[in-house]
């Protein structure tokens, strides 16, 4: 349920006339559906209060507002002091309706959204789940997943990201999650906040207030996230490769474009084979953290196996695309240094597996590093030549280190820096072969996936 009863409860919001009940909320006055109330949302480069008219003439049957705006007789004005918070307030209020609805929330360094599609996948086998869509991780993105909860939903998978220390702890005041996972405790974000230590403690503030009744469910095998576990009273549960944690992976091999691994139970000594149409030692991470968090809420095992055996990642991770002979692995939304060493095995597998072809990878800046950043992408230089990647393709002014580094390695792997995307596109289109392994990796607004947009 949603109406004007609800918004001023739970915002304190200005408002005279009648109950309203709105059809669904939103933000972006171009897609407006009728019977919405259109939050304005206000930024550095717009206002959404210039856009309250245009959402009205769309349906809208109400807007939130915080400032004075000229609108129709019979549409629902309730004003705020500050609409954001006040979207957020709406989207706690919303969730809170929904008392038998577990919510749970997942961070990390890397791989958060992969995760949040494969445990959404293992707990669809049992439960009706909403998840986060795309990234929508943010301060904006987190109120909308949560406003998708249907009167019959009953798992939330809810995806939270970070630039600095509070900001998930102020995501969990919105979502209130009932457990929590961390993925990982990686270099990113080290330009804001200095070390791998205020990392774990930035991803840590997701399981800070669960109560005893929920799961924190955390990387056995990444000190920096089990330091989380010290400041939980949840129930912690741990995956990895380690001989400790309760979710394990062992005996992993690729075969194909796939990677097959056994997964076993320390508590019962059940052991499940997993067979994922994703390659690499991280995607068996975040296959075992998906399993992790399903088994916490009852799905057995082999149903998770089942879905993780069909199950897809958001666009651009890790995304396989075949043109014509020629093999894409599109990783290019983001980048951390992690996430480079990864993604470079993942392309020394692919070549192992297929047996023939050059590797290529196509490699820009990783952003927000700071004072590591140099040392970083040099050492994502010497990672692609100990992957024996054939030739290494960088350009942007940070990642002319990673060149600068395989050039003294003295490795069989060639490489050439260009200015910019362009450059590095045109030399990339001249030089592929029939069964080639492109790998395109970088910073998402260095955008190396439009480079797919020449083979297509």
């Amino acid at each position: 349920m949603l109406n004007t009863d609800l918004v001023v409860a739970a915002t304190q919001a200005q408002y005279q006339g009648g109950v309203v009940e709105f059809t669904g909320i939103t933000t972006d006055s171009r897609n407006v559906q009728p019977g919405q109330l259109f939050v304005a949302l206000a930024g550095a480069n717009f206002d959404g209060h210039n856009y309250c008219a245009r959402a009205v003439e769309l349906g809208a049957a109400g807007v939130l507002v915080s400032k004075d705006v000229e609108l129709p007789q019979g549409i629902a004005v309730l004003k705020v002091a500050d609409t954001l918070k006040g979207f957020q307030q709406i989207a706690r209020a919303y969730r809170r309706q929904y008392t038998n609805l577990k919510v749970l929330a997942i961070t990390g360094s890397n791989g958060k959204t992969s995760t949040k599609d494969l445990l959404a996948a293992c707990l669809g086998a049992k439960y009706k789940v909403v998840k986060t869509q795309g990234n929508f991780n943010n301060e904006i993105g987190l109120p909308k997943t949560l406003l998708e909860i249907q009167p019959d939903t009953e798992m939330a998978v809810v995806e939270m990201g970070m630039r600095g220390l509070g900001q998930i702890a102020e995501l969990c005041a919105i979502a209130e999650p009932d457990s929590g996972l961390i993925t990982n405790v990686g270099e990113t974000h080290m330009e804001l906040l200095g070390s791998m230590e205020n990392i774990g403690r930035a991803k840590g503030e997701i399981v800070v207030n669960l109560s005893r009744e929920g799961f924190a469910i955390l990387n056995g095998d990444n000190k920096y996230v089990m330091d989380a576990a010290r400041h939980t009273q949840a129930q912690v549960v741990t995956f990895g490769l380690g001989e400790e944690c309760d979710y394990r992976g062992t005996d992993l091999r690729t075969v194909g474009l796939d990677t097959i691994f056994t997964c076993t139970e320390k508590a019962s000594g059940q052991q499940v084979q997993v067979r994922l149409q994703l390659i690499g030692e991280h995607n068996v991470y975040n296959a075992l953290a998906a399993m992790a968090g399903a088994a916490v809420y009852g799905v057995p095992l082999e149903d998770s196996a089942k879905a993780l055996a069909t199950a897809r990642l958001t666009g651009s991770r890790q995304e396989i695309v075949y043109t014509g002979t020629l093999t894409f692995i599109n990783d290019a939304y983001n980048a951390s240094p992690a996430s480079m060493e990864a993604a470079l095995k993942t392309m020394h597998e692919a070549k192992r597996a297929q047996g023939k072809g050059r590797t290529i990878a196509v490699l820009a800046d990783m952003l927000e590093l700071g004072a590591i950043s140099q040392d970083a992408h040099r050492r994502v230089g010497r990672w692609a030549v100990e992957n024996k990647v054939d030739y290494v393709l960088t350009y942007g002014e940070e990642a002319a280190q990673i060149s600068a580094a395989i050039q003294e390695a003295d490795g069989l792997t060639q490489t050439q820096h260009f200015a910019d995307r362009l450059e590095a596109a045109a030399k990339l289109r001249a030089m592929v072969e029939p069964g080639d392994i492109i790998l395109l990796k970088g910073s998402h607004s260095m955008q190396v996936d439009k480079m797919l947009e020449m083979f297509k």
